[in-house]
C-alpha cells in the first residue's frame, strides 16, 4: 500500500513539474503562430507578410525564429532568421528537417495556404524523437492496460490483508520465542531459590548458614528481576512499544549512581569497580533516555560480574578519542577477567535478528539496541592482557 501511494505521489509530482516547466510552450505551436501571420497584397500584385505583436512577443519569449517557404522552396518571409539557416531548400532538404532538426535547430512545420511555415527554437532547448508502433501493438496495449489496472487494484486491496496476516504470524512466533527465552533463563536461578528455601525449611542450620542461604536467594532473585527487566526492555525496543524520553542526562553522575546501586546490592568483595572520568568531562551531557542509559551501564557491569565468577577488576572510564575526522567521547567498560571466545565476539558483532531472542548474551543484545536507539556506535573486543572491553562512542 505504501509503495503504491509513493508511486502515485511520484507520478503526480512529475506531472506537475512537467506542466510547470512546459508552461506556455503550447502557445508556440505552428497553429498558433500561423494565426498571427498576416498577408497583404499590394496594388501592383506584390505579396507582403507580417506578424502580429502577439506573435512577435511569443517568438521573442522563446528566442525562436520563423520563416515561410513557397512551393519553389524559397524563403519568402522570415523573422529573426539565424545566419546559418539557408534561404532555399530542395524537396529532399525539406523532408529531412520537417521531422526533427534544421542545422541542429529544433523546428516545427505547418502547411499553410501560401506554402510551408517553419518555426524554430534555439539549439539544445528541445529534445525530439519519433516513436512508432504497429497497430497490433497498440491494440494489445489497449486490451492489456484495463486488465493490468484491474489486477493492480486487486493487489492494492488484497495485498495489505496478507501483509497484516504475515506480520501477525511473525509477531506470534516472536512472542513464543520471547516466552521460551524467559523460561530458559529463569529456570536455573529459580531452581536455586527453591533449593535454598527448601533447605532452610527442612534442615537445622546455624544463624550464619541461614544468612548465607538468604543472601544466595536474594542474589538469584535479583538475577531473575534483571533478566525479566532486560527481556521487557528488549521487547519494547524491538517493537517500538516503549515510551522513551529524550532529555539532557549528566552522564558522569548517572555512571556513579549506577555503580552505587550495584555495590549496595551486597556486591562480593572479589569484584572491584573503579571509575575514571576526565576533569573536562565532569559536566558532559548526552541527550537520551535516562533509564535506558542506566540499563546500558548496568548490563555491561553485570556482564563482567556474571562471566567472571572467580572475581575481577572492572573499570569504567569516560574519555575523549580521535575517531576519523572528529573527536568522540567514549564510554568504556572493561575487566581483566577471562574475556570471551571468538565465536561469542562474532555473535556480538553480527546483525541482530528480531525473530529470535538469544539464550545467552541478552545483556549485550540490549546494549546494542540501546546504542542503536541513541544513534551511537559500539565496539566489543578482548583486552590484550585478558578481559573483555566494550566501547560506546557517544
Amino acid at each position: 500500500m505504501m509503495i503504491g501511494a509513493m508511486l502515485v505521489a511520484d507520478l503526480l509530482i512529475l506531472t506537475y513539474l512537467s506542466i510547470k516547466t512546459d508552461a506556455g510552450f503550447s502557445d508556440l505551436s505552428p497553429s498558433y503562430i500561423s494565426e498571427q501571420i498576416q498577408k497583404t497584397v499590394q496594388e501592383n500584385g506584390e505579396v507582403q507578410y507580417s506578424m502580429s505583436q502577439q506573435g512577435i512577443d511569443r517568438i521573442d519569449g522563446f528566442c525562436g525564429f520563423v520563416f515561410l517557404l513557397d512551393d519553389a522552396g524559397d524563403v519568402v518571409w522570415s523573422y529573426r532568421l539565424p545566419e546559418d539557416v539557408p534561404l532555399h531548400y530542395t524537396v529532399r532538404e525539406i523532408v529531412q528537417f520537417t521531422r526533427f532538426y534544421l542545422n541542429d535547430y529544433p523546428v516545427y512545420v505547418r502547411i499553410v495556404d501560401d506554402g510551408v511555415l517553419v518555426i524554430g527554437m534555439p539549439k539544445n532547448t528541445v529534445w525530439k524523437y519519433q516513436l512508432s508502433f504497429q497497430i497490433r501493438t497498440v491494440n494489445m496495449f489497449a486490451a492489456a492496460l484495463p486488465l493490468l489496472f484491474f489486477i493492480n487494484i486487486i493487489v492494492l486491496l488484497v495485498g495489505p490483508f496478507f501483509i497484516i496476516k504475515r506480520d501477525a504470524r511473525r509477531r506470534e512466533m516472536q512472542r513464543t520465542s520471547w516466552i521460551a527465552g524467559v523460561s530458559h533463563d529463569v529456570r536455573t536461578p529459580l531452581s536455586l531459590v527453591i533449593g535454598y528455601a527448601d533447605e532452610m525449611m527442612h534442615s537445622v542450620l546455624s544463624r550464619a548458614e541461614v544468612q548465607e542461604r538468604a543472601q544466595m536467594i536474594e542474589n538469584q532473585a535479583i538475577r531473575i528481576k534483571t533478566l525479566v527487566t532486560n527481556l521487557n526492555t528488549s521487547n519494547k525496543l524491538t517493537y517500538g512499544m516503549g515510551v522513551w524520553h529524550r532529555e539532557q542526562v549528566l552522564l558522569p553522575a548517572l555512571i556513579r549512581e549506577t555503580i552505587c546501586d550495584i555495590v549496595n546490592r551486597n556486591l562480593d568483595e572479589k569484584y572491584d569497580i573503579s571509575v575514571a572520568i576526565l576533569d573536562n568531562l565532569e559536566q558532559f551531557y548526552v541527550r537520551g533516555d535516562r533509564e535506558l542509559i542506566k540499563r546500558l551501564v548496568e548490563n555491561l557491569i553485570n556482564n563482567a560480574i556474571s562471566h567472571n565468577l572467580s572475581g575481577c577488576e572492572i573499570r569504567v572510564s569516560l574519555t575523549r578519542q580521535n575517531r576519523r575526522i572528529c573527536k568522540k567521547t567514549v564510554l568504556e567498560i572493561s575487566d581483566n577477567g577471562c574475556g570471551v571466545s571468538r565465536e561469542q565476539l562474532k555473535r556480538f558483532r553480527t546483525s541482530m535478528r528480531s525473530d529470535k531472542l538469544p539464550e545467552h548474551g541478552l545483556g549485550i543484545r540490549l546494549v546494542r539496541q540501546i546504542v542503536s536507539f541513541h544513534h551511537w556506535q559500539v565496539r566489543f573486543f578482548n583486552n590484550e592482557g585478558g578481559g573483555f572491553v566494550c566501547r560506546v562512542y557517544l
